[in-house]
């Protein structure tokens, strides 16, 4: 059970959090000379490198890419993998999501949880150890801090090709007790060229919705050109009603504005949040022929629709470990004749890369569009006797005495795939709500005291476990 007493450090990890919050750490797609990422995570990691100065750890660089920070100086090297950029803010806030705010014994901000939350344990945990003597002379903590894992993971994949992994690590991006194995991943578009009906009664001119494809989406918006508006909204208002989508559909002369409103969620649980961007889709299917590119609606709704389980793009699968393959649309935008889909899937440990592939590729051919893949993260899995296993439950249940909770696989996509003995672990308790990527995330401070304490015996059994090398 716990022993640590964290009420002389709780202020300092309260309000490096807030600091680091603070800091918005969006990857803008905007990379400057040394900044691939950008000047928001430039700073991020500016932000990292001042604490670990501070703490007296060394630091290197990766080129903007990552950040290498060890903590000791043996040849044993036992890692903790970070990430110091966020998904963007989204609507449905109730406070500046870049400003840390405090409240009933919550911190609430962008990132809390994913993953800067973690991320401060992690530096505070690792000081507590070497403050102590905690580390042993023939051992070194390193803690890898990336800044493109909500992105494209090319953070991590350049710090792999130019470093060498810890010998045994936690990715401190998931739950508790840990995880142990996690689905594959596959990020796709799908990008259509509009074919037009120049008789159609209503013309599409706007479509936007979502803001990055690992996210349910919780907003989206299209416009109209309609020769009829008061009929097309009519049409529209009807559709919203049947579907059960919740909509406000206004007109203004010949244009029709229609917002949708969803509810967000992760896309490892799609089923958790309402999808505004296939409720939008939906409604635009109602207008039938009369809409202008109503082969694309029609295509669109065919082959992907509201499905979360990819059932209508026949890739439909489940297994025991890991449960059922998810889908998520997490942005579409149309501009001008073009229009991309962004999707993502989280598919079974046992299913088949290959053949989910072929069917994702089929179904772009049937609904005439093109398949740009941008991602693809084999699955992982653990024993429960592996060492990496045994040694962080051990911890987890020291300190919470939780002997019930069991760790488990998720649909997560954690920097756990891309080294050796790595398993995702915390910040997220049993029972808890998975608040990542939704607005107003937030961590219990008595949460950040428990997860802190955790990484110390989780760092501590890693460091003297008996089999190093």
């Amino acid at each position: 059970m716990a022993d640590y007493d964290f009420s002389h450090i709780e202020e300092r990890l309260v309000g490096d959090l807030c600091d680091i919050i603070a800091v918005p750490t969006v990857n803008n797609g905007d990379p400057k000379p040394g900044m691939p990422f950008g000047e928001d995570v430039a700073a991020g990691f500016d932000w990292v490198r001042a604490k670990a100065a501070e703490f007296d750890f060394d630091v290197t660089e990766f080129d903007g890419y990552a950040l290498q920070v060890d903590i000791g100086t043996g040849e044993h090297v036992v890692g903790v993998l970070c990430h110091v950029d966020v998904v963007p803010a989204g609507d449905g806030w109730e406070s500046n999501p870049f400003e840390g705010v405090v409240k009933d014994g919550k911190l609430f901000g962008r990132g809390t949880v994913d993953d800067k939350g973690p991320l401060v344990c992690a530096l505070y945990a690792a000081k507590h150890l070497r403050d102590n003597g905690m580390i042993p002379d023939d051992s070194r903590i390193r803690i890898v801090v990336g800044g493109d894992e909500e992105v494209g993971w090319e953070d991590i994949k350049y710090y792999t090709e130019h470093a060498e992994a810890p010998e045994i690590s936690f990715a401190a991006d998931g739950m508790f007790p840990l995880i142990f194995g996690e689905k594959g991943l596959i990020d796709f578009d799908y990008v259509w060229k509009l074919e037009r009906d120049g008789a159609s009664q209503v013309r599409l001119v706007l479509f936007e919705g979502g803001v990055a494809r690992n996210s349910v989406p919780t907003n989206a918006r299209f416009e109209l050109v309609a020769a009829h508006p008061e009929n097309a909204v009519r049409m529209l208002e009807g559709a919203a009603r049947s579907l059960g989508v919740e909509a406000q559909v206004s007109c203004d002369g010949e244009r029709v504005e229609a917002v949708v409103q969803g509810k967000g969620a992760h896309a490892m649980f799609p089923e958790r949040g309402v999808n505004a961007v296939t409720g939008a889709m939906a409604l635009l299917e109602a207008l039938g022929e009369d809409l202008d590119c109503h082969a694309f609606v029609a295509a669109f709704a065919r082959r992907v629709g509201g499905d979360y389980n990819g059932g209508l793009l026949g890739c439909a699968c489940a297994d025991e470990a890991s449960g059922p393959l998810t889908l998520n649309v997490g942005k579409l935008a149309v501009e001008g004749d073009a229009v991309t889909a962004a999707l993502d899937i989280r598919y079974p440990i046992s299913a088949d890369f290959e053949t989910i592939l072929r069917v994702v590729r089929e179904a772009a051919e049937d609904m005439g569009c093109a398949l740009k893949m941008a991602e693809h993260l084999g699955p992982i899995y653990f024993k429960r006797d592996d060492e990496v296993v045994v040694l962080l439950e051990k911890a987890y249940r020291d300190v919470t005495g939780d002997m019930e909770s069991e760790p488990f696989t998720v649909g997560a996509a954690t920097f756990a795939r891309t080294m050796r003995n790595t398993v995702a672990f915390g910040p997220i308790f049993p029972g808890q709500v998975e608040m990542s990527h939704l607005p107003n995330e937030f961590i219990a401070i008595e949460d950040l005291d428990k997860c802190t304490e955790i990484y110390i015996r989780a760092l501590s059994n890693l460091l003297t476990r008996e089999n190093k090398g």
